[in-house]
């Protein structure tokens, strides 16, 4: 019963020696974990602060993007129309450089037709100047022909005449010598030669 009684009293003894141990760690736990929900309770806090202000930026810079990429796009779709306008603008210009350059080549074609024809004309009228020019060349070269045989036969002529006026002079003097009267028609012959020239 004495073992007893200490091992009841010293339970007892520890159990309240022990007691305070007890609260005191429970009292520090539960400051602890107060501690501890304070800390989480900040970081999260802190975290979700943080990540609002990211996901704040986030949104801010998908803003501005969106805002630039819309500017961009507005401004390409106005240099799209211009350049629409532009090529428009471009394929009438074509077409009617096309309709021009056609008409000059037409315009080109008649007038190449009429030279083409102008110049048929102009070589049979030179072939025609050409065949007159042999022809009258070939009359001047008959004519020339021509003058050449009577100025042969003048010259000839004249040679007879010289011959036939120094027989006649000759026989003038024959004549003076022989019985001095000479017959009418030779007394008018002169005796100079000019008139044989």
């Amino acid at each position: 019963k004495l073992l007893t009684d200490k091992i009841g009293l010293g339970h007892s003894t520890m159990a309240r020696a022990n007691a305070p141990f007890i609260s005191s760690a429970g009292r520090d736990h539960v400051i602890l974990s107060k501690q501890f929900m304070v800390v989480i309770s900040v970081l999260l806090l802190c975290g979700g602060i943080i990540f609002v202000r990211i996901e704040q930026g986030q949104v801010k810079r998908s803003l501005l993007n969106k805002n630039h990429i819309k500017t961009q796009n507005q401004a390409l779709s106005t240099k799209n129309q211009e350049l629409t306008e532009i090529k428009k603008q471009l394929s009438a210009d074509e077409e009617e450089l096309t309709k021009m350059y056609e008409k000059w080549l037409a315009d080109d074609g008649d007038k190449l037709r009429v030279t083409k024809a102008s110049i048929l004309e102009l070589r049979e009228k030179i072939q025609a100047v050409r065949n007159g020019q042999n022809a009258a060349q070939a009359g001047y070269d008959a004519k020339d022909e021509a003058l050449a045989r009577k100025e042969q036969m003048l010259t000839d002529l004249h040679v007879q005449l010289r011959a036939k006026n120094d027989l006649m002079k000759s026989m003038k003097r024959q004549i003076k010598k022989l019985n001095g009267t000479l017959p009418t028609l030779l007394e008018e012959q002169p005796d100079d030669d000019d008139w044989a020239w």
